[in-house]
């Protein structure tokens, strides 16, 4: 129903991993002057800022996660989990090559005992443990894509993209989880039919009053594969969004519809469990509709577009194949919430994902599924620039019914180096 949750060998554990974060903050930062204050490493004595004008861009941070039920079902137990990402740009303009240019790639790998879905929850708790798919352990390209600008108002992304780094951007949703919420329903809100790492074309075009994205993409989850083989052999996606940004009470607002639809066939939600000879085959086709809607309360008069907010997002399918029937997700969060801490960033949050009735009415004669529902609340404080730790709390009503309400508390310490 949903994907499962990078090629060296790690054997960190929570000892190694505190240790590291405390070398981390006890390290000599960045000074004040340097143009990476953002960065435990700073400029590697200039090394950075020459690799920059030469138009290689190189970020690498490591995420720290200390999380555990206070209560609900399962053991107790807090775990520890991490994960590391490396991101590089290569600018074509500045290398020589041709102007407007970026190729793009992030790695990542995640490693430790943490699990993604905590007391048997099927949202998961923790999007950064259980993404990327696949093996813990293992280093994995999520995306390697060129970036092209055309003109003033446009820009095409074509090749292997990170779905989740397409949120990059918004003030409410998205961060995978190392920024931002934890819980899949806002780090990486489901959709049904748009894999975590897809191989297709992103257009993107600034217009008035409406700003467009266009995508084609294949179906299929791409996080292992680093070449085009079968490409759309399963199908075809195409997803088209319309956002329009104004003011509402003199402050920034923005609404965004979302239309995915995909050809490629799913199974039958409604017949998993009828004997073969009962089967009537795959229904074809699917797809998914979004409308988000943002309003910021408080803004930045010094950093436009930066501030505090509500923010909600609703979310309907076909139900099936698409077993994300329906979903709403909202709140309130943003950065700055108190005048002395600018950079801090916060946020509550609410979400019902309704799943397909037919899969819930196919599985009810044996297993108790219902929709599943919960709360979260963070608090990101910026140490240094470059170390944000955040604490999380989770209330979730799993949609699996023999199971308890699941009260999660977690700890997220990130360093960027």
């Amino acid at each position: 129903m949903m994907h499962a949750i990078v090629c060296g060998r790690i054997s960190w554990r929570l000892s190694s991993g505190v240790r590291t974060l405390l070398l981390a903050t006890l390290a000599t930062p960045a000074s004040p002057e340097s143009p990476f204050p953002d960065r435990l490493t700073g400029d590697w004595n200039g090394l950075r800022t020459r690799l920059a004008d030469r138009g290689i861009r190189v970020d690498i941070d490591s995420t720290h996660y200390y999380q555990g039920l206070l209560s609900g079902s399962g053991g107790n137990e807090f775990d520890y989990g991490g994960r590391i990402d490396v991101l590089l740009d290569f600018d074509a303009g500045k290398l020589g090559l041709w102007e407007g240019g970026v190729l793009r790639t992030h790695t990542e790998y995640r490693y430790g005992d943490l699990s993604a879905n905590l007391g048997g929850v099927l949202v998961a708790t923790n999007t950064g443990r259980l993404l990327p798919t696949g093996e813990d352990d293992e280093w994995v390209v999520t995306s390697i894509h060129l970036a092209q600008r055309i003109g003033e108002r446009a820009s095409l992304l074509i090749g292997k993209i990170n779905a989740l780094d397409l949120l990059a951007g918004d003030p409410f949703f998205g961060g995978g989880g190392q920024t931002r919420f934890l819980n899949m329903a806002f780090a990486a809100p489901p959709s049904g039919v748009t894999p975590a790492s897809i191989i297709g074309a992103v257009l993107s075009i600034r217009g008035s009053p409406f700003n467009w994205t266009f995508m084609v993409f294949d179906p299929e989850d791409r996080t292992d594969d680093y070449w085009p083989d079968a490409l759309l052999d399963s199908g075809i996606n195409v997803s088209v969004s319309a956002n329009f940004t104004g003011l509402l009470a003199g402050r920034t607002s923005s609404v965004t519809v979302t239309g995915t639809y995909t050809t490629k066939d799913g199974a039958d939600l409604g017949e998993l469990l009828l004997p073969p000879e009962l089967q009537t085959g795959d229904r074809d086709d699917s797809w998914f509709l979004g409308v988000q809607f943002a309003h910021f309360l408080r803004q930045n008069s010094q950093r436009p577009g930066d501030g505090w907010g509500l923010f909600v997002k609703l979310g309907g399918s076909d139900g099936n194949p698409n077993p994300f029937q329906s979903s709403l997700m909202g709140g309130i969060g943003g950065r700055g919430l108190f005048a002395s801490r600018p950079n801090d960033s916060f946020g509550i949050g609410y979400f019902y994902v309704n799943f397909s009735d037919d899969l819930q009415s196919s599985l009810d004669p044996f297993l108790s599924f219902e929709d599943e529902q919960g709360v979260e609340a963070f608090y990101t404080y910026l140490v240094k620039d470059w170390l944000p730790i955040t604490a999380d709390l989770q209330y979730v009503n799993p949609g699996l019914g023999d199971t308890g309400d699941a009260f999660v508390a977690g700890l997220r310490v990130r360093v960027r180096f």
